[in-house]
This record gives structure tokens, C-alpha cells and sequence, in this order.
């Protein structure tokens, strides 16, 4: 099958290539060259009376693409797209709804039984580290060549509410053990009687009945759960005003989870101590955004960006599309009928 891959990077590309071994692959490092293609593709079929004579756009494809890029009508009303593979587990920059439409399947991959999860739970406990010891302002001291400052705090005994319990919290609550943390747990269905107490957490409880009760207990508020409407805009100026003054929120879910203007008052009058940030409202985020004005630890959307994770992914993505050629297989297809 032909496969156009739409990846930022060239070094994710190499590692997802070799899964994807027996197909027909074109890599593009941006939406906007996949579109001249079609573009060309278009025109080309015009001139030559319907028929298209670029091989590559000229039979069925399989879509990989980046989260962050949007997929909607401009690239999905092209006919020949039959299968979007979204790298990674969030797939709302795809367009569900038009794509259903046009009878084309979505799949991601689910970060449980995946590096994905395992990397985006030790990089929210970086951030957490960094945040309690001060790492701007650690910064800070080594450029003007000051010792012993800033002081810190310690992580061990602090409160956590971790908000989604799926393969992401899973492994954050492992990470955090050690530090024999007191853990309040959010999942978007009821937990069972027991959860909490499986899981080795102080409480588990739903996001919709428990998120503004747990959120003046804890002293860090982790995001690890979609964005859905549910979710949209967790961290707000209400939500924030419920926070304990001097907290840390932390979202390695998706940007919409936060409020920016909200987060940024937040910061600015310091009822929130500082943020650790690995998505943004505009990406790729420059460091000229207002967000850096204040106490922000960040990184540029690297989550799952490790050698074991991306590994991980390409090979279930490889999996997801072969299965669904060979067998019509629409196992983590999210939009199946």
C-alpha cells in the first residue's frame, strides 16, 4: 500500500521506516508539502481528463501523521486517502467527523503496553523535580555566578492529583512511589470500589464529580487525560481560585486542558507557583511566547519522544495499518461503526 508520512522529524521517520517494510513510502516533514503534492496531483488529473499520472497519489494511501498537524478537509476531501494513522494516542487535530464522512478510518496507538506511557511519566516527574528545587532559578544563579541559592523543597510526602488513569497515570503513580506521595486519582469513568486501593493511591474518583474537590488538597496537579469536552479548559480562573496557593500544574496532555490566559494570571499573582509545560496552545512554541515571562519549565512536545517509545509506536502503527489490509482488522480504530 502506498503510505504518505507526514513526521517533523527525520530521525522519528527512520525509526518508524523499517516496520513499514513491503509498502510504498513518502515522507514529508510538513502538511503543507503534502498538500502541494496533492495540489499537483489535482491539476495533473485535470490536464490528463480525470487520469492521474503521479503513481503515488494515483492508488489508495495510508496517512501517518504527527499529533499537532490539523488533518481536516483540505488534505481528507483528496479521494484516495482511505486511513489516517495518528503517531501516538491524541488525535484531535484529525477531523472525525469529515473523515467518517468520507468512509475513511481513524487509528491511534494506545499508550498502555507501550514505552509512550513509561516516557511521558518519567518527563512529568522531571518537571516535578524541577519545579520543586527551583530549576529557573537554578538557571539564574549559574549565570550570575551566585552559590548556595535558590533554596528548594523536597518532593517527598507532597499531595499529587493525577487527572486520567490510563496508561500515562498508571506509570506516573509507579514513578512516584518512592517518594511515598499521598495520590489523588481522576479517571473519566466511576472507579470501582476498590481502585484506589489497587492502584496503591489515597483516592480515585471521576473527573466530572471530583476534579474542584481534590484540587485544594494537593500541592501538584498533573494533566494526563484528552482533551474532550469533558476536559476542555480543566484549568481555568474558577478551577485555579479552588488551588492551593503556591501549586504546580503540570499538562503533558494536550494545550486545551489549560486555559492560557487563565494560567498566565495565575502565574503572574503567584497562586501558582510555576508550570511544567510539554504542549502549547501554537506549536512549534517560541520562546518569545508571554508564557515565559513567568516560571515555566517546558519542552517542545517531547513526551513520548524517546528511542523506546517511538519504537513502540511505529511498530503499532505498522501493526494497526497491515492488520486492517490483511484482515480488515479495526482493533484502536477510533471512529469504527
Amino acid at each position: 500500500m502506498n503510505i504518505a508520512v507526514i513526521l517533523r522529524s527525520r530521525e522519528m521517520f527512520a525509526i518508524l521506516k523499517p516496520f513499514l517494510e513491503g509498502h510504498n513510502i513518502t515522507h514529508y516533514t510538513s502538511k503543507e508539502d503534502f498538500l502541494t503534492e496533492i495540489k499537483k496531483a489535482r491539476e495533473d488529473s485535470i490536464d490528463k481528463g480525470g487520469q492521474c499520472s503521479q503513481s503515488f497519489l494515483s492508488e489508495n494511501i495510508a496517512l501517518i501523521v504527527n499529533a499537532g498537524i490539523n488533518i481536516g478537509e483540505d488534505i481528507l476531501s483528496f479521494d484516495n486517502i482511505k486511513l489516517v494513522q495518528q503517531f501516538g494516542i491524541g488525535y484531535e487535530n484529525v477531523d472525525v467527523d469529515y473523515a467518517s464522512k468520507k468512509n475513511i478510518l481513524i487509528f491511534n496507538v494506545p499508550t498502555v503496553g507501550t514505552y509512550n506511557a513509561v516516557s511521558v511519566a518519567e518527563l512529568s516527574l522531571f518537571f516535578i523535580l524541577a519545579l520543586a528545587r527551583d530549576y529557573n532559578g537554578c538557571v539564574n544563579s549559574i549565570s550570575h555566578g551566585i552559590a548556595n541559592q535558590p533554596m528548594g523543597h523536597s518532593i517527598s510526602g507532597k499531595k499529587f492529583a493525577i487527572v486520567g488513569l490510563g496508561g500515562i497515570g498508571q506509570e506516573l503513580i509507579k514513578v512516584l512511589k518512592p517518594f511515598n506521595p499521598e495520590i489523588y486519582g481522576l479517571k473519566h469513568n466511576k472507579p470501582e470500589k476498590d481502585y484506589a486501593e489497587k492502584l496503591g493511591i489515597k483516592f480515585a474518583g471521576t473527573v466530572d464529580d471530583d476534579f474542584k474537590r481534590v484540587l485544594p488538597l494537593v500541592d501538584y496537579v498533573i494533566l494526563a487525560v484528552p482533551l474532550e469536552k469533558n476536559t476542555e479548559n480543566l484549568i481555568d480562573c474558577s478551577t485555579i481560585d479552588l488551588m492551593k496557593s503556591g501549586s504546580c500544574v503540570i499538562n503533558v496532555g494536550r494545550a486545551g486542558l489549560i486555559k492560557k490566559e487563565s494560567l498566565v494570571k495565575g502565574l503572574k499573582t503567584g497562586k501558582i507557583k510555576g508550570a511544567g509545560l510539554d504542549v502549547f496552545w501554537k506549536e512549534p512554541v517560541h520562546i518569545s511566547d508571554e508564557i515565559f515571562h513567568f516560571n515555566v519549565i517546558a519542552t517542545p512536545h517531547i513526551g513520548g519522544a524517546t528511542y523506546e517509545s517511538i519504537a513502540d509506536i511505529s511498530r503499532m502503527c505498522a501493526q494497526n495499518i497491515n492488520r486492517w489490509i490483511d484482515k480488515g482488522d479495526l482493533t484502536n480504530c477510533v471512529n469504527k461503526k
